[in-house]
Formats: structure tokens, sequence, C-alpha cells
């Protein structure tokens, strides 16, 4: 289930990111699930973990025209320990506890107009197995949310800028399970299915979907 939170169609002029300084409020009863969560995580045989910085979502103002986000910092550990493992933190203690990191997933379509996803490995720590799309969070580093589309797409299909005839940023969801905002785009390939099947990198994906 998703809640969707803007809806748009935003190039990459309209859409402005502000770093602000807006860490995560600490609840003595959150960071001990948190700790806790992570243990638990790193125990999971096979599962790999890295606790990196991440950007976190703080809060957004939407118009046809423009999109504008504040964006803060969190980390993997607070991640894992809130919106993957106790998505009902948002409930008890409010949004301001929770990493909420900033996801970014595109819809990617193909040159002869098929939609491509992958599969997640068994081994990694969300949604393993399930169906995907190339995705992943904002790191630090990122310029803003099209540069983290960018860099996904180029890590995990080896897509250049020059491979994208079009990308826009059409919305911001919630998933009900992790309680995270998720910028969603459109992203139109130039390369094929067959290629883009072709070139992703099995690391994170074992295999693909397409319809």
């Amino acid at each position: 289930m998703l809640t969707i939170r803007a809806a748009g169609d935003w190039r990459q002029g309209q859409v402005h990111a502000r770093r602000v300084d807006a860490p995560r409020r600490l609840v003595p009863e959150v960071e001990t699930a948190i700790d806790a969560a992570w243990a638990d995580m790193q125990a999971r045989p096979n599962v790999h973990l890295f606790n990196g910085v991440i950007t976190r979502f703080v809060s957004f103002h939407a118009t046809p025209d423009r999109l504008d986000l504040e964006l803060g910092q969190t980390d993997s550990k607070a991640f894992v320990g809130t919106n993957m493992a106790h998505p009902e933190f948002v409930d008890r203690f409010g949004p301001d506890v929770m990493a909420n990191p900033v996801g970014v997933s595109p819809l990617l379509v193909s040159a002869d107009n098929f939609i491509v996803m992958g599969r997640r490995h068994a081994t990694l720590a969300y949604y393993p197995g399930w169906i995907h799309p190339f995705a992943g969070s904002m790191d630090p580093s990122d310029a803003g949310p099209f540069a983290a589309v960018h860099r996904e797409l180029r890590e995990e299909l080896s897509l250049s800028p020059g491979d994208l005839a079009d990308i826009r940023l059409t919305g911001i969801v919630e998933d009900h399970r992790l309680r995270q905002s998720e910028l969603i785009f459109y992203v139109q390939s130039r390369r094929t299915r067959d290629e883009l099947i072709a070139a992703v990198d099995d690391e994170e994906h074992h295999g693909t979907w397409f319809v």
C-alpha cells in the first residue's frame, strides 16, 4: 500500500533541494530498539550490512511548476531500527524520530517500450527476493535527487546520461511497510529491453522482470 503525498511532472530545473540541520529527535526507547534491530540484522546469515551516512527526508512543498525539498542526514543503522523494524514509531512518537531516508525509485522504460525492473538478491537487508525498481537512497554526496537517480542507474545498469532520453520526477509516495518518503521518477532509456537486461549488475539483483 502507498500513500501519494505529491504528484507532478517536474524536470530537473524545477526541483530545488536544500540541506538543513534537522537530525532525528532522540528518544531512549527508540535508540534501544535501533541497537536491538541492528544487532538482530547483523546476526542473520549472509545479510550484507554497512552503516553508511544517507540523506534524510525532512519536508517538501509542491506546486505544479516547482518542488522544494528540505534534506537532512541520517544513517543506515537508524533506518534499520526505525523505518524497517519499527514503522509504528511514526504513530507513537512522531515522524521526527524516524530515519526517513530519501528513496529514489525510477520507472525505467526501455527504447522498445518495456518497463524493466530487477529481482533483488535474498541476501539484501530489505525486500529480499522482491521485484523492485533499480532504486536506492540519496547519498550526502549527491548534488540532488536527479543526481542520485543517475548514480543508481550507472551503478546498477552502467547507464550514462547519454543513455537516457528523458527523466522526470513524478511524485512523492509513502510505502506503508516502511513509512518513508520515496521520490518516484519516470525514466525513458535509449537502450532496448535486452540491452538493459544484459547490463544488470548482479551484486544487488539476481534476475529481471519486464512488462
